[in-house]
């Protein structure tokens, strides 16, 4: 059996003896610049560890010994799962891992954009010690608007009491009972997005949520209010915000996603004052990553015992009995 890590992850030498077991082992310690590149690196494998680097089907087609796909990562929109599915591999993942990592990242997001953390440090270090230029704004009773109340959701909201905050939310399964517990208000969209001060992104990508915040979105929102992106990139529609952040209808955002990964370096986010960058990195604590890679791998031996787990094309399974493959 032939596994490949198609790209960068975290490994320690107790989880590469562990995949070394299972069979032959390649990593890469680069990410594919390329469909081609991908596809000569996975073709012959038989389990492929992938994080960001999508699964076209036309890749799934071209790696005729492909049996699994264990992601890196929660999601699993960079999958063509019909088509895997189709050819009969299962795809895994790693379930509700990273969800403190996330949380508290937005926060750090939302701190810098309202304390000018990251401009006091570059203008520091050229010399410039004006403490004017600095007012900021605290989080403290500020309204936070949290879209998505999932795993990382519901981390942001106890964060956000932490600072005395009041939380405004949409969920796909509000209830009365659910907002007393967690001490939250739950609104209709629109209401959310007039009522805060800070509006935070945490859904999947999925098609209904795809550009789920837009042109539309942004004229509903505060001239003061800031966005904080830690989900998906195309969750928002780029081309808007930054024609919002330009023309100041909003105050700010902080993004660590985006519609294109690797942000382009012609992108007019780059050239904006207002608005906080970073390379996708939410997720990444010591704690997290080792945590997502020992999941990986439990995901990796537990399919080549015949008992595939955290499977998220489930149908897979029902077209055949699953048997060891060691």
């Amino acid at each position: 059996m032939k596994i490949v890590i198609s790209e960068p992850i975290y490994l320690n030498d107790e989880y590469q003896s562990r995949l070394k077991a299972l069979g032959d082992l390649k990593a890469y310690d680069s990410v594919p610049t390329s469909d081609e590149e991908f596809v000569k690196e996975i073709k012959d494998a038989d389990i492929v560890i992938a994080g960001r680097y999508g699964f076209s089907a036309e890749s799934i087609r071209q790696a005729p010994r492909l049996k699994m796909i264990a992601l890196w990562q929660t999601g699993y929109d960079n999958v063509d799962l019909p088509a895997a599915t189709s050819r009969g591999v299962v795809v895994s993942n790693v379930h509700n891992y990273a969800f403190d990592t996330v949380a508290e990242f937005a926060f750090a997001l939302a701190l810098n954009l309202l304390r000018k953390v990251d401009k006091a440090d570059m203008n520091l270090r050229r010399g410039m010690f004006d403490w004017r230029r600095y007012v900021g704004k605290e989080l403290m009773s500020k309204t936070l608007g949290v879209i998505g109340l999932g795993s990382i959701g519901k981390r942001v909201v106890q964060i956000a009491h932490g600072f005395n905050m009041n939380v405004l939310s949409v969920t796909a399964h509000p209830n009365p009972e659910r907002a007393r517990g967690l001490g939250i208000k739950f609104v209709d969209l629109d209401t959310l997005l007039a009522e805060s001060d800070i509006i935070s992104l945490h859904v999947p990508l999925t098609p209904e949520t795809e550009h789920m915040i837009g042109a539309a979105e942004f004229a509903r929102m505060k001239p003061t209010a800031v966005l904080i992106n830690t989900a998906r990139g195309k969750i928002v529609d780029e081309r808007a915000l930054v024609e919002a952040l330009r023309d100041k209808k909003i105050a700010g955002a902080g993004l660590d996603v985006f519609e294109k990964e690797p942000l382009p370096m012609d992108s007019p986010l780059l050239k904006l004052d207002n608005v906080v960058l970073t390379p996708h990195i939410a997720f990444l604590s010591e704690e997290s990553i080792e945590e997502c890679t020992r999941v990986t791998i439990e995901n990796a031996e537990m399919f080549v015992k015949g008992r595939p787990q955290n499977v998220v094309n489930p149908a897979v399974l029902a077209k055949k009995p699953q048997e060891s493959i060691a």
